[in-house]
């Protein structure tokens, strides 16, 4: 019988705890929707800012697409890219986009206008996926390795020349 009272309170703790984080969901879902209805004025029109983020996910998906299609990833080599490779790429880029617009340019400054947002989505996501892209060859190449530290050398070496008056 003291298993059967123990198992009771305990069950009663759960239900409690559970409608207390039933109601404490519901407050922030009504919180969060009241932040996303907030009205916001863009190119005379008074919309609500959940309109712009939705843009700010649509660019950053559209320049991911796009990244697909520049030069560096349409090589010969990449002519039967795989679509798992080809989807991993276009996540790359939407990430980039996204973490560009809601993390790196509020970064910078503390209210960032929504059309700059959307701007830095769109390309964020597509350089992010080239730069990704290029570094991966990088990484996977020893003699592209070898070949950009020595241009890196070189052009510091003429950097320094330059600016300690020797040879020009």
């Amino acid at each position: 019988m003291p298993q059967n009272i123990a198992a009771a309170k305990t069950t009663i703790g759960l239900i409690v705890s559970s409608t207390a984080s039933m109601v404490g969901a519901s407050t922030s879902a009504i919180a969060l929707s009241d932040q996303l209805n907030q009205r916001h004025e863009f190119l005379y029109l008074d919309l609500p800012i959940w309109y712009f983020f939705t843009a700010v996910f649509a660019l950053s998906a559209i320049g991911a697409v796009a990244s697909l299609f520049t030069d560096t990833i349409k090589d010969s080599d990449y002519r039967y890219l795989s679509i798992p490779r080809k989807i991993a790429y276009v996540v790359c880029g939407f990430l980039c986009g996204i973490i560009g617009a809601f993390i790196i340019l509020p970064s910078f400054t503390a209210n960032p206008e929504m059309g700059i947002m959307m701007m830095t989505a769109l390309v964020l996501s597509f350089s992010g996926m080239v730069l990704i892209n290029n570094l991966s060859e990088i990484k996977r190449d020893d003699e592209l390795q070898k070949s950009i530290r020595t241009l890196i050398i070189s052009r510091l070496t003429a950097v320094l020349n330059f600016l300690g008056g020797g040879k020009k």
